[in-house]
């Protein structure tokens, strides 16, 4: 299940990689073809904010928790026991998995009624729009599968998620081709 996990969340942080690199580069022939052409790219603010932007800020959630790199506040965690430390982890495991999963569950009603009306953004071209709006549903309920992984770990006592099989993940992206 581990191994799983680990590897979904890599398929999602090379997702939100291929959109960062397409961003950029279509962010440039807009900005080029705008001052050079007098000819920008109908719909590009659409497609980068809805799909892009989302898709960078959201896929890649279920890969900070198997990290276990999400920002955190360790006032009393370094000088707090063994046990109190685990119920620590527990308890933000727990609430990170709520948190998400409240707001995937949240975020799939408005997804499902764009899909029902087609939603689109009218402009110069009409952007299809509904599409993007299931990434976000998407990334949060993976991130809290995540978490609740992460959760059962701990509360079976074999720690959080291995951090060997991510660093291993983590050389394998940073690898050239």
């Amino acid at each position: 299940m581990e191994k799983l996990t680990v590897g979904a969340s890599k398929v999602l942080v090379l997702i939100c990689s291929a959109a960062l690199v397409l961003m950029m580069l279509q962010v440039t022939l807009d900005v080029a073809g705008k001052y050079l052409l007098h000819e920008p790219i109908p719909g590009n603010e659409t497609i980068v904010a809805s799909y892009y932007m989302v898709a960078i800020v959201f896929l890649p959630l279920a890969w900070v928790e198997v990290r276990g790199e999400a920002i955190v506040v360790e006032l009393l965690y370094g000088i707090a026991s063994r046990p109190l430390r685990q119920l620590m982890a527990a308890l933000g495991a727990a609430v990170t998995a709520v948190c998400y999963g409240f707001l995937a569950w949240f975020l799939w009603a408005p997804a499902m009624h764009a899909y029902s009306i087609g939603e689109f953004d009218a402009g110069t071209w009409d952007v299809v729009t509904w599409p993007s709006r299931f990434l976000l549903p998407a990334g949060l309920a993976f991130g809290a599968l995540v978490a609740l992984l992460q959760l059962a770990c701990i509360l079976t006592g074999k720690g959080p998620l291995s951090r060997d099989a991510a660093e291993d993940d983590v050389s394998e992206l940073s690898d050239p081709i």
